[in-house]
């Protein structure tokens, strides 16, 4: 039989590195919920030629990184890479591409096929939020205070860095000055990325190759094919975000990665994740819905890599919950009628009742590894008597003598 093992970039997850991810997880849906984002779940599996009209086929993601399937009909299928193009699929599905304003929000797995290294997986949760239907700078900048207010929350030091790419006619100007551009120096480029790069030349903007980078330094900028209303435009978001006191630097060179952004785009860094430094990225994409058969509706948003956070989130992993010990079955049976009331009183507190055969200090040692803030053991006594010693564990320990009524009290 064949060595059972984990996909390689697919790790199990348990112990206290779950407990990071669920943090970040609930932290992200908290702070979404409190600008009144609304969650939605689209299917895990797509059909492949959304994210090849989404995306672009020219990007990394579809180029190399999608893990596709063809079902039993032989329609090609794909694990979905990124949350957006999804959930704009969704909305046209369920026809609520109209012109109300609207928040969303996800958090689940997605799947890219690349070199599994700090910070990057091959099956890894993203969490994001899409505004719909405004095509304000209000929008973009509420996008970025939610962003900022969850990396505050997770207390995770960043920079953010904007750009601003213009509307479709100013894009697609620049494209064409960047081929010609490009076309210069046509020998001095790798053939197969150098016919990339005329599909979307865009795209040399932000390449890590070094020759790239060598030969791009010198191209004119894109703010140099702005319209006066984009020039406004982004005159204006770069005011509203010092009105804010949103502390941000202009990186001309930032396009991101997918084909869908138009206008404002950013990424949230942070230097502990090594070469792979953003941990939040995203923009508007008013054309994107319209381009997939849905209205023309305006959107911006962003996405995050929530395992990426854990890696750099510090966290307490204190339970603050009561370890129910006991030592003997009579005490057990009891200690878990007192756990299902204080549960009940309170469904948000964490009550371990513990059900093996340990003896009291080795049912301390484990309360305390588990990181509980209280215990009460239970014996014979303590069942004729009524009255339990509550221990306190931690720098500050003490023992507070306490009956059933006092402790549901506390705990309510």
């Amino acid at each position: 039989m064949k060595e059972l093992k984990t996909i390689r970039g697919m790790p199990d997850l348990y112990g206290p590195e779950v407990q990071v991810i669920s943090f970040v997880e609930k932290t992200c849906e908290k702070v979404f919920r409190s600008f009144n984002f609304k969650e939605f779940r689209t299917p895990i599996l797509e059909n492949k030629s959304l994210f090849e009209r989404s995306v672009g086929d020219t990007s990394d993601i579809i180029q190399k990184e999608m893990y596709e399937l063809q079902d039993r009909k032989g329609e090609s299928l794909c694990l979905r890479p990124e949350g957006t193009a999804g959930l704009v699929r969704a909305l046209i599905t369920n026809g609520l591409d109209d012109l109300e304003i609207k928040k969303y929000f996800y958090i689940g797995p997605m799947f890219r096929y690349e070199r599994p290294q700090k910070g990057r997986k091959r099956q890894f949760v993203q969490a994001g939020i899409e505004l719909i239907g405004d095509e304000s700078i209000n929008a973009d900048v509420e996008i970025l205070q939610v962003a900022k207010l969850v990396l505050d929350q997770l207390s995770i030091s960043s920079e953010l860095e904007i750009n601003f790419i213009g509307d479709i006619e100013c894009i697609e100007n620049f494209r064409g000055y960047l081929r010609d551009y490009l076309q210069k120096y046509k020998d001095q480029i790798e053939e197969k990325l150098y016919f990339r790069l005329l599909r979307n030349p865009i795209r040399a903007l932000d390449s890590k190759d070094q020759k790239i980078i060598e030969i791009i330094k010198d191209a004119r900028p894109i703010s140099d094919f702005f319209s006066e209303k984009q020039k406004t435009r982004f005159a204006d978001v770069k005011s509203l975000l010092d009105s804010l006191d949103i502390s941000y630097t202009v990186n001309p060179n930032l396009v991101r990665g997918l084909d869908y952004y138009t206008g404002l785009v950013f990424e949230f860094t942070n230097n502990n994740l090594g070469a792979q430094n953003a941990i939040l990225g995203g923009g508007r994409y008013d054309n994107l819905i319209a381009d997939l058969g849905g209205n023309k509706i305006p959107a911006t948003g962003f996405a995050l890599g929530v395992d990426r956070l854990a890696e750099i989130v510090a966290t307490n992993t204190d339970n603050s919950g009561i370890f129910l010990g006991s030592l003997d079955a009579k005490s057990k049976a009891y200690a878990q009628k007192l756990g299902f009331k204080l549960r009940s009183n309170n469904p948000t507190l964490n009550v371990e009742t513990y059900l093996g055969n340990a003896n009291l200090n080795k049912q301390l040692k484990k309360a305390d590894s588990f990181g509980f803030k209280f215990v009460i053991i239970i014996g014979q006594e303590e069942l004729k008597s009524g009255v339990f010693k509550l221990k306190s564990l931690g720098s500050a320990a003490e023992e507070l003598d306490i009956t059933e009524k006092e402790l549901l009290e506390r705990f309510s």
